[in-house]
C-alpha cells in the first residue's frame, strides 16, 4: 500500500499547488487569460477563433511570464513552475467540462505540455536572434498552423510579443511574484 501512495503522489505532485502561492497564481494565471483572450487578436490579427487558437494565445503568454521567472532563477524558479501547473491543472479541468473520459485526459495533457514545450523553446530561440524572421516563422508554424496568415497579422503579432516581452523584462520579479504582472496593449502593437 506504501508504495502505491507514493506512485500515486508523483503522479499526483504536477497538480498541487502551494496553497500559499494560489493567491499569486489565481492573480497570474487572471491577468495572463484575459491578455489571451483579448479581441483584437481574433478579430484584427485574425488569430484562429478555435479550441487550437485560444490554446496558442494562451501557451504564448503563458511563456512569458514563465520565461520572465525565470530570470529570478532559483528565487523564483518554484512560481515558475506552479505557474505552468496551474495552467494544466486549468486545462484538466477545462477537458473534463469538455466531457473529456478520464482515460483519455492523461495523454492530451502530455500532448498540450509537449505542444507548451515546443512553443517556449521557439519563441525563446526566436526571441533571442536579431530580426524577425525567426520570429515570424515560429508564430507562423504554431499559431497560424496549417493555414495562410492574412496579410501583415504575424509580422503584427511578431510586434506585440517582442513589446510584451520588454514589458515584463521592465517590471520587477518582487511585483511578478506577487502576482501583479501587466501587458501592453495589443491594438498598439497591431
Amino acid at each position: 500500500m506504501k508504495g502505491i501512495i507514493m506512485v500515486l503522489n508523483r503522479i499526483l505532485a504536477p497538480f498541487r499547488a502551494n496553497q500559499s502561492n494560489l493567491p499569486v497564481l489565481d492573480a497570474l494565471y487572471s491577468t495572463i487569460m484575459t491578455q489571451s483572450r483579448a479581441p483584437h487578436f481574433y478579430a484584427v490579427l485574425q488569430v484562429p477563433d478555435t479550441v487550437d487558437g485560444r490554446f496558442d494565445m494562451l501557451v504564448m503568454h503563458t511563456y512569458l511570464v514563465v520565461a520572465r521567472l525565470r530570470d529570478g532563477g532559483d528565487a523564483t524558479a518554484e512560481l515558475s513552475q506552479e505557474l505552468f501547473d496551474h495552467m494544466f491543472r486549468d486545462m484538466d479541468h477545462a477537458l473534463r467540462e469538455m466531457g473529456v473520459g478520464d482515460m483519455g485526459i492523461g495523454k492530451r495533457i502530455q500532448k498540450m505540455a509537449s505542444k507548451f514545450y515546443g512553443r517556449g523553446e521557439a519563441y525563446d530561440e526566436a526571441l533571442s536572434q536579431p530580426g524577425d524572421t525567426a520570429l515570424h516563422d515560429a508564430i507562423g508554424r504554431n499559431v497560424f498552423a496549417g493555414i495562410e496568415p492574412p496579410a501583415d497579422a504575424v509580422s503584427k503579432l511578431a510586434a506585440y510579443l517582442r513589446a510584451a516581452q520588454a514589458s515584463l523584462h521592465a517590471q520587477s520579479l518582487e511585483a511578478i511574484s506577487k502576482g501583479d504582472v501587466t501587458f501592453p496593449e495589443v491594438a498598439a502593437h497591431g
